[in-house]
């Protein structure tokens, strides 16, 4: 073992160096998807050079995250490089890690060191979510849909209800609705589910949240009412204007792709407009969207647009991913809560921090609170409680 570490260092000053040869970095690659080496790269890492001028304490952390989880990495080199540096830069980082990044932000004690750290080990399993949804009939049927063989789940006037791979589709043959009857999908923390309303329109719902709509639209309008996150691709139709009505607000478009998130714990409700075009109403006040553009409502203050917003981050749960952009510890932790159904408690004030990158959620728990860990941000366990901790 002590031959092996002997050789890691070498090869990873190398990699920090971007002295390392072809043949070096298929020998760290090899040597870095070994058994046993996590805890051995974490103190090698940490004796490469402060001072060394190709990687800043961010990046260094950014590649030891991907090291550490086995997650590929793409470092984000700075401009001042000659291109033909950052070009060789990334040439060796992609050999071994390619198409996901990380990054780590930090702003006060994490540069302090790790003194006195005690780290608690986490030994609950703690699942992410999946797809999961009950669906609440007008009648006051409750379906729980994960444990409900695909096939016909109800017959509603003239429209069939059908569970089909993981969503729920609405069949309507005849046209407009012979009487209006609502229904409400609803994920639990840790679910999300895909609806296919009768007009064709697609709506992807996040953990924690519902949608009540109708089984059937009228010949006048399309309206349903959200809580939580959803995201919205709706069919055209000219003759029946869209609309969803949610925080007191009003999302009104004829066809177009826009996601919405307005969790009650979240500090402002987001329409975020990706295709086509949006008029987002709250009382007296009214704006219109163009795709990349963002309206925004805090408690207490007007509604606002935002120009460029990052789509990719805003629709990324829906592509299964936690993207982060300068995100800060708290806003990652709510994000944390809902799709592993898990409480966190701060011990002590919430770590200043911000994090950028790609988490998959399919990931464990566990990987989390590592990439966490590289930040200096402590945590332990307890059941379904993450607790983290005032070091």
């Amino acid at each position: 073992m002590d031959t092996q570490n002997t050789r890691l260092k070498i090869l990873l000053q190398r990699l920090h160096s971007n002295t390392a040869s072809r043949e070096e970095v298929d020998e760290l690659r090899s040597l870095i998807n070994s058994d046993g080496v996590d805890e051995q790269l974490k103190k090698i890492w940490n004796q490469v050079p402060e001072q060394d001028p190709f990687f800043s304490e961010e990046k260094s952390a950014q590649i030891l995250a991907g090291i550490l989880q086995h997650e590929p990495v793409v470092v984000m080199m700075s401009k001042k490089r000659r291109p033909a540096m950052i070009m060789a830069a990334a040439a060796v980082l992609a050999l071994l890690f390619a198409g996901v990044w990380l990054y780590f932000n930090t702003s006060d004690s994490a540069k302090s060191g790790t003194k006195n750290i005690v780290k608690t080990e986490h030994k609950q399993t703690i699942m992410p979510g999946s797809d999961k949804a009950i669906l609440t009939l007008s009648d006051g049927t409750v379906i729980v849909l994960d444990s409900t063989s695909n096939g016909t789940l109800a017959l509603q006037g003239n429209s069939k209800v059908i569970k089909l791979n993981d969503q729920v589709v609405y069949n309507n043959q005849a046209g407009t609705a012979i009487e209006t009857t609502y229904n409400t999908l609803s994920t639990p923390r840790g679910g999300q589910y895909m609806l296919t309303l009768e007009d064709g329109t697609k709506v992807w719902l996040n953990a924690a949240s519902s949608i009540k709509y109708p089984s059937a639209f009228n010949a006048g309008e399309r309206t349903v009412e959200l809580t939580g996150e959803a995201y919205f691709e709706v069919a055209k139709d000219m003759g029946r204007p869209f609309a969803v009505k949610v925080n007191g607000m009003a999302v009104n478009v004829l066809g177009t792709h826009f996601n919405v998130m307005a969790y009650e714990n979240e500090e402002a409700t987001a329409i975020t407009l990706l295709e086509g075009a949006v008029n987002v109403t709250k009382d007296k006040d009214k704006v219109s969207l163009r795709p990349g553009q963002q309206a925004l409502l805090k408690t207490g203050a007007a509604l606002k647009v935002i120009n460029n917003v990052n789509l990719e981050e805003t629709v990324a749960w829906k592509n299964g991913y936690f993207q982060l952009d300068h995100t800060r510890l708290a806003v990652l932790m709510r994000q944390v809560e809902r799709w592993y159904n898990v409480d966190v408690v701060y011990e002590g004030k919430i770590p200043n921090r911000q994090f950028g990158g790609k988490i998959s959620r399919k990931s464990d728990i566990k990987d989390v609170i590592k990439i966490l860990e590289v930040s200096k941000v402590y945590s332990r366990t307890e059941g379904d409680k993450i607790i983290i901790l005032d070091k």
